[in-house]
This record gives structure tokens, sequence and C-alpha cells, in this order.
């Protein structure tokens, strides 16, 4: 019988192999014309847009754990931050390296392997960390966040995002209703015992206000959060809408979630959150 331990290994294995294979997808994801480019270009400039809010000094110290192609590290050095990005794909970073040297930045921040469930920093070390995208991938998201709680500095602040269990498109296509997460996994380990292998991990989503007690048990006070996203709109990971006007139902409905319209702002795909810890 496998061990919890073995288990989570495998998984993250899983996930660090679907994300190899899609190399060239976070490349160009925030030049796609897509719905889904769309909505992470819109989340990449909120974040953006929080950090520049919250005015650290010139040099402060940021971790950004699950890089990916390095986009918001880039950026974020080029504002003059003292950047440490870690992933735990070796080819993701090739590629943040490469993004890196086209805008000739390679001095200003680190890249490195590394293992968010393990985070190979002393207590205390930075000014704020971000993670954005890096749990809904992980079995046990807690332990997780508590690493990332336990390198951020007293008053410093953390970033992160999750997969809203809540989210509009999670009712309206069974393939990311939470609800069926456990005939998924039933499904993985049958495949799996015939020789099979599901190529695609099991996303772990998160109802806003389970990540909110989360976050306040570790010492992480709430500042800020708000839901992003709405589609694209499939069934079964099928369009069902032309491109065009799913992506007028998502702005339509985004707009809705940002004036805070009871029913609409948390129902969007990614809970973003800002906490700060305490003092």
């Amino acid at each position: 019988m496998k061990t919890p331990i073995n288990h989570n290994l495998q998984e993250q294995e899983n996930v660090n192999a679907y994300f190899q294979t899609r190399l060239s997808k976070w490349k160009d994801i925030y030049t796609s014309t897509s719905l889904r480019g769309e909505i992470y270009r819109t989340r990449h400039a909120t974040v953006l847009g929080w950090i520049n809010g919250l005015s650290l000094e010139p040099g402060s110290r940021i971790l950004e754990v699950g890089c990916g192609a390095g986009f918001l590290s880039i950026a974020l050095a080029q504002r003059g931050y003292r950047l440490n990005a870690i992933d735990s794909v070796g080819s993701m970073l090739e590629l943040a390296r490469h993004h890196a040297a086209d805008v000739q930045i390679t001095n200003q921040l680190s890249l490195d392997l590394g293992d968010v469930n393990s985070l190979a920093f002393e207590d205390c070390t930075f000014d704020l960390v971000v993670a954005i995208g890096v749990i809904p991938w992980l079995p046990r998201p807690e332990l997780a966040m508590r690493e990332i709680a336990r390198v951020t500095r007293p008053g410093g602040y953390v970033i992160l995002t999750a997969e809203n269990r809540a989210s509009l498109i999670s009712f309206l296509d069974p393939v990311h209703n939470a609800m069926l997460k456990p005939l998924k996994q039933s499904l993985n380990t049958v495949l799996r015992s015939v020789g099979l292998y599901y190529r695609i991990p099991i996303v772990t989503s998160h109802f806003c206000h389970d990540v909110d007690k989360i976050l306040a048990n570790i010492k992480l006070d709430k500042v800020r959060g708000k839901t992003l996203g709405f589609g694209p709109f499939t069934l079964f990971n099928c369009r069902v809408v032309p491109k065009a006007i799913g992506k007028w139902l998502h702005f339509r409905l985004q707009i809705l979630a940002d004036r805070s319209v009871p029913g609409f702002r948390s129902i969007g795909k990614h809970y973003i959150v800002l906490a700060r810890k305490s003092a």
C-alpha cells in the first residue's frame, strides 16, 4: 500500500510531467488571442497592480514560487526589486532564463529549482512571496502555504491564487466539477493499473472562504481578495459558444464581479488573495 508521502510525490511527478509537455503553451499564453489567454493576462496585470499598490521599497526581496516562463518575475525585477524565482520543472526555468536574457536582466534575478513544500530559505526572508497558479496543482496545499508563511517576514505580504470551487464554469462543465474528483481519481487509478497513463493531473479547488481560513490559521491576515475569469465555456472540455461570444460574456460577467455584485463577485475561476503576515 502506498504511503501518503509516496502518493504525494507521485502526484507531483505527474504535475511536473504535465507542464513539461506544455512548454509552448506557457511560452505563448500572454500573446494568445484565446479567452484563456485573456484571463491569464488579466490575472497577471491584477497581481502587478496589487504589488504596485504595496509601495515596497526599491531592493525589497521578493520570492516567486512556481515562476513558470518567468514573466511576472521579470516584470518585478524591472521595477528594481531583488527577485528569487523557483520552479519544480527544469525546462520551465530554462524558458524563464531565455526570457530574462531577451530583456537583459539576467543579473537582476535568481532562477532555481525548488519545491514549495520545502523552501530552501531561512525564516522571515522575504518582503513579498507570490504564488500564482501554484496551489491548485498541489496534493496538500496547506503544507505549501505554511512554508510560504514561514519565509515571509513579519509585516510582509503574500499574494496567491487558488482554483475557485464555486466558479461558474465548474457548474457548467462536469470536467471541472470538484464533486466529481473522487470519480476522476478512481478512473486515474484504474487506468494506471492496466498500464495506461492518465496525463492530466487532478486540480485541487477550494471555496474562497476556506482559503481565507487557512491563511488566518497560519497568521496571514487577508487584506483583499477577488475572483477572476469566466470561461472558457465548455462541455466536456469542448467549446460550446463561439470565441467572440465567449469573450463578450467573460468581460460582462467580470465587470459585475469587479463591482461586487452579489451572485457574481464570487464565481470567477481564479481566487486571488493578498494577505499580510502578522507582526
